[in-house]
């Protein structure tokens, strides 16, 4: 991408392109009305959630259901704001009143659904509630993605592994920019024996996304036995200097605020370990996570996922360490994550610069 826009910039002419206006622009073409106070106060709500602004979201959201207790769309961002604040029940039930009010609201049916018993749930019946759920979804927009990834996840548990590929794929092309699509798929090759399949998503991400994204290419890549892997493929892996990597499954975080900084504690074979961070670092996480980037928070929903933690060691013995990154991963249900031994093709380069998903 930087040697295609270095050529580009070095064009004595560039490409332009005109589109031109219709012959016409008449106001009344244009279908619109008047917005009542309570819509105008959950629109501009919503806009203020989605930018992070949550103090005036809270107000702008109170002020909306207050003028009109029923207004689907005040309910679906009381409940994201509920969410945010790790209330789940009563974001539950926010985006139950969403959807009942307004059944288009196929984010309110998708949340109220992933927050209930049955999408934790291994019974048949409960499987069968979710995947109708995920189908009446995408109903409302084929192209919602996470929906898809849960109707793959769901087919993957059953041992479905051909239909989760299906679906998996369709996933990864509403949504190509999301590394962890291209890596779900390549989880399912692996299972099914398509190394060769696997190696090749593994290699396309690694090679052009870094960070936590690179470090789960890596991970798959390592999953494919050293033997099976093209020999004309490798991948480069990010060292990160003077940090040492503990892994298990993350089991409570503690987010005390800007003076206390974060807990958090992952159980493994050798106990639980503590780690403690004073400042913000980098998280990433698994693109097949349910609740994805617009809602995550490092304080809620986390509990139970596998955790690779990058730390340095603290005097403290009541603590591993202080972390600095975070990676969380959702891995393939049934299929075994274990890495094999990284193999020689493997070449190691100092890590570059990279961003947090959240």
């Amino acid at each position: 991408m930087e040697d295609s826009l270095a050529n580009y910039a070095r064009k004595f002419t560039f490409n332009s392109y005109v589109l031109e206006n219709p012959p016409q622009i008449r106001e009344k073409d244009f279908p619109s009305r008047v917005t009542s106070l309570a819509e105008t106060e959950a629109e501009l709500g919503t806009y203020q959630l989605f930018s992070h602004d949550r103090e005036d979201a809270h107000a702008s959201i109170e002020h909306a259901l207050h003028e009109d207790a029923g207004l689907a769309l005040a309910h679906e961002a009381q409940g994201f704001l509920d969410f945010a604040d790790g209330k789940d029940e009563e974001a539950k039930s926010e985006f139950a009143k969403a959807y009942a009010a307004d059944p288009q609201r196929y984010l309110s049916l998708y949340y109220s659904t992933m927050l209930s018993p049955v999408a934790k749930s291994p019974a048949a019946a409960d499987r069968l509630k979710l995947r109708a759920a995920m189908f009446d979804v995408l109903k409302v927009n084929p192209r919602f993605a996470p929906a898809t990834v849960e109707l793959a996840l769901v087919a993957a548990g059953q041992r479905d592994y051909i239909y989760a590929l299906n679906l998996a794929r369709k996933a990864e092309s509403l949504e190509p920019s999301r590394a962890g699509y291209h890596l779900f798929v390549g989880r399912i090759h692996l299972v099914l024996g398509h190394d060769e399949e696997a190696a090749k998503l593994a290699s396309f991400v690694a090679d052009r996304w870094h960070g936590p994204d690179h470090d789960e290419a890596i991970e798959l890549w390592n999953s494919i036995p050293a033997a099976k892997r093209p020999p004309d493929m490798s991948v480069l892996v990010e060292l990160r200097a003077g940090t040492q990597t503990a892994q298990g499954t993350l089991v409570s975080v503690n987010c005390g605020g800007k003076d206390k900084g974060t807990l958090l504690a992952i159980q493994n074979s050798d106990g639980t370990l503590n780690f403690h961070s004073a400042s913000a670092h980098m998280i990433g996480y698994s693109d097949t996570l349910w609740f994805g980037g617009d809602h995550f928070t490092p304080c809620h929903h986390l509990d139970g996922l596998r955790a690779i933690v990058r730390y340095k060691p603290s005097a403290d013995k009541q603590l591993a360490g202080e972390w600095v990154e975070l990676d969380l991963r959702e891995d393939l249900p049934g299929a075994s994550n274990e890495p094999s031994a990284p193999s020689d093709k493997v070449s190691a380069a100092p890590a570059a610069p990279a961003n947090s998903k959240n």
